[in-house]
């Protein structure tokens, strides 16, 4: 295989690998945020102490910041295996292109 064709595969694999991992990641995280706004507003145990839209809003900002960090860890691993582009005006290490400079 090229390099190339690598660095796509490895992309890919992480991609498919945060896909796949995505339906756990949500209901763990979610069940974070609902543990965390139970403990802050829970005086006591009744159905009215529960507001319904911030709820919803935090499982809909919970599957977005999951979402946007897996787009985000393709775009770093993306970057940092791709290979660094060289100038072969300004390198010396190939040596046809000395020849044709001069």
């Amino acid at each position: 295989m090229r390099p190339s064709k690598m660095i796509g595969l490895v992309v890919g694999l992480v991609g498919l690998a945060t896909f796949a991992a995505l339906p756990l990641l949500i209901p763990a995280a979610f069940y974070a945020f609902a543990n965390v706004y139970a403990i802050a507003t829970g005086t006591d145990f009744s159905s009215d102490t529960i507001n319904v839209g911030v709820l919803l809003t935090g499982l809909v900002l919970t599957v977005a910041m999951l979402v946007v960090a897996m787009a985000v860890a393709v775009n770093l691993i993306g970057r940092s295996l791709s290979p660094k582009r060289r100038d072969p005006w300004e390198d010396d290490r190939d040596a046809g292109w000395a020849t044709i400079r001069e």
